[in-house]
């Protein structure tokens, strides 16, 4: 299989930070082939450090490339400008999160999609990264049995959380109701991100599923690094035959025993750097497919979400994830907020 040309689009932090080092390790199946900003500096100095051109029109990048994937590496306001042109010439796009900023527009680029034949995925890492691919793998062997409530006590917001909190219950399982809570409080002033803080913006939600399980969302806007906020950041799951909090597993192995079992790493060194292997919990493992690449550990979910839709494309197949997921996660989500906004009261899904 001869590499698919891939152009990034965006030259922030994600950009030229994850996307473009993660495009150039899989050299085995991905070729770098353009950058497009807007013409800030970091964009041309990006796409001269990488040897490839760099545009600040997209149909010009379009036209003049003719990548196979472009990765949209942009706001969700700015999404139209990128997703459109690309999905309407066919070729496949990966949108960072969220899916859209509207569920308008997330239909608009559904359809798209559709009718060109481009597949259009969404960079939704949390579910990919290593730790949660072994849960993953130990959920679909049914070692926990069915999961009945999943929890994110402050690890991530929005719509990351969604997106965790369905993947332990399933992704296949809808969701028929949202109920959300928005709390503003004052804390102790302390430095926070260089800036002294005295509030606290707090957002909490229960989600049902059709199947009774429940899922039990809370962040802050402290939750990502306030001194006063540095405990818990967990997710994890109570299931039929056990549970998960964090790295910490809990199995049913007779009626009478559990086990305990902590998610362990193994390192090696690949080019002079310490890479992650595997993960594994007593007699389940997850390999990395990546060791060899020298993809890093908080790469590896965005190296997943590329190879999975180059293999996806060559093997004429859906995207792992794809738009219809992206675009549960960005409804419920907007749900919350309608709920909170509502004084509290439960809102019904579909929106």
């Amino acid at each position: 299989m001869e590499p698919l040309k891939i152009a990034v689009v965006g030259a922030g932090r994600r950009g030229t930070g994850v996307w473009i080092p993660v495009a150039q390790a899989l050299n085995d199946r991905a070729t770098l082939v353009a950058i497009c900003n807007r013409g800030a500096p970091r964009g041309k100095e990006a796409a001269e450090n990488a040897s490839v051109p760099h545009f600040t029109n997209v149909e010009t990048m379009l036209t003049d490339i003719e990548p196979h994937i472009v990765v949209a590496a942009v706001k969700a306001s700015d999404m139209l400008d990128v997703s459109l042109p690309t999905l309407e010439r066919g070729i496949s796009i990966i949108h960072e999160t969220p899916i859209a900023a509207t569920l308008e527009e997330a239909d608009r680029f559904i359809e798209t999609a559709h009718k060109s034949g481009a597949h259009l995925e969404v960079a939704e890492n949390f579910y990919r990264m290593p730790v949660e691919r072994l849960k993953g793998h130990m959920l679909a062997e049914g070692v926990f049995g069915n999961v009945w409530r999943s929890f994110n006590d402050h690890r991530t917001h929005n719509y990351h959380a969604i997106s965790m909190i369905r993947s332990y219950i399933g992704f296949d399982i809808p969701i028929k109701r949202v109920t959300g809570w928005q709390q503003h409080a004052p804390v102790a002033e302390h430095q926070f991100r260089n800036n002294p803080i005295q509030q606290e913006r707090a957002r909490h939600a229960v989600i049902e599923f059709e199947n009774g399980a429940l899922g039990f969302h809370g962040f802050s806007s402290l939750s990502l690094g306030s001194p006063i906020r540095d405990k818990g950041k967990h997710t994890g799951f109570y299931a039929e035959r056990g549970m998960a909090f964090g790295d910490d597993l809990t199995l049913l192995t007779d009626p009478d025993q559990t086990q305990s079992l902590t998610i362990e790493r193994t390192m090696e060194t690949v080019n002079g750097q310490k890479i992650l292997k595997s993960v594994h919990a007593g007699d389940w493992s997850w390999h990395n497919p990546y060791f060899e690449h020298g993809i890093p550990e908080n790469h590896v979910a965005l190296a997943s979400t590329l190879d999975k839709l180059i293999q996806a494309i060559c093997e004429n197949k859906q995207p792992e994830y794809g738009a219809r997921n992206g675009r549960v996660d960005r409804e419920v989500d907007l749900a919350i907020t309608q709920s909170h906004e509502a004084g509290n009261i439960p809102i019904e899904l579909p929106l």
